[in-house]
């Protein structure tokens, strides 16, 4: 039997029906995964049940999809050693956590819906933070609930950034190269997606040019900019926003008290972590192992597994276009 959490009725239907997760196959899909990265001498990967269950997911179950989406997400740890130096948790991640700027709200948009991302863009103190280290933070958030949230993985995640007083210091930071690498961790490492992002309070400079933006997407339905807090209450619903936007969905400060216990709790995890990832020299010397991820291009993005939720968009990559 696998050693993976129980989902929610609502969450096991999305599983099944979308994502093609058939119960009696699960441990033979997770025996297969496993052994393939055993196989992989160049690899060294997490190989409990629940991180690839979680992989398999989300690629719908399509072993080679999962197997190149793990070898791109160790190779890109191994190699981004500029974003992420250290796996370390530091006083700059519990700085951010501290600082109100990023919340994981508790509630998700219903049982078997998507997870909630709030952002307080206006927080971000660009004298002790860079893009860099905003970047790193996410980095552990999202192995985070890779391990913890079902939700996440299953239904994705819908985010909603606050743009007031926006640091445009920071987004000066953020050059092409940054972009690009941020951009590709995000879109092909990480086992979420992004079913859509909700914009409010953006000067109207900002809203001019996000507006321009969306005419250029092809899914113009995933970017939403919203001219009032009402309006964004319309949308999302009230119920689902934290108290300080006028929602019930949980307050900042029990956001950031939740996460601050989260990275308590995962400091071995990420003490552990530095063991994990490729060494090129090997996959270089070796001949490919049958079955083997050998292709170092990003594996092709999956669908969302929701019909609402068309595809991957990412604010990082809008502002960066």
């Amino acid at each position: 039997m696998a050693q993976i959490r129980p989902l929610a009725p609502e969450l096991a239907a999305v599983a099944r029906t979308e994502l093609n997760e058939v119960e009696s196959r699960v441990v033979s899909d997770i025996v297969e995964l496993r052994q393939w990265i055993e196989e992989q001498p160049y690899l060294t990967a997490r190989t409990d049940d629940q991180f690839l269950v979680g992989f398999l997911r989300f690629c719908k179950y399509n072993m080679d999809d999962t197997k190149k989406r793990i070898d791109y997400y160790y190779t890109y740890k191994t190699t981004a050693g500029d974003l992420l130096k250290s796996r370390r948790i530091d006083d700059k991640v519990f700085g951010i956590c501290r600082a109100g700027i990023f919340a994981t709200l508790p509630k998700p948009v219903g049982p078997g819906g998507p997870r909630i991302h709030f952002t307080r863009m206006g927080q971000i103190d660009t004298s002790l933070y860079t893009a860099k280290d905003i970047f790193r933070f996410l980095m552990f958030r999202s192995e985070i609930e890779a391990n913890t949230d079902d939700n996440w993985i299953i239904s994705g995640v819908l985010e909603i950034m606050d743009f007031s007083k926006i640091p445009y210091a920071l987004l000066r930071q953020f050059e092409a190269n940054l972009f690009k690498k941020m951009a590709a961790f995000l879109e092909y490492g990480v086992p979420t997606n992004l079913v859509g992002t909700h914009i409010v309070n953006a000067s109207m400079d900002a809203q001019i040019i996000l507006n321009l933006v969306r005419l250029v997407m092809k899914q113009k339905e995933l970017l939403h900019i919203h001219s009032s807090l009402e309006s964004l209450h319309k949308a999302i619903g009230k119920e689902y926003l934290p108290v300080e936007y006028g929602g019930t969905n949980g307050t900042y400060e029990e956001a950031m008290t939740t996460f601050e216990q989260q990275l308590n709790e995962f400091s071995s995890y990420f003490d552990e972590d530095e063991k994990y990832g490729v060494d090129e020299a090997l996959r270089q010397s070796i001949e490919p192992a049958v079955g083997a991820a050998t292709d170092k291009t990003p594996p092709t993005p999956v669908s969302p597994p929701s019909p609402k939720c068309k595809s991957s968009f990412n604010i990082w990559n809008l502002l960066s276009s």
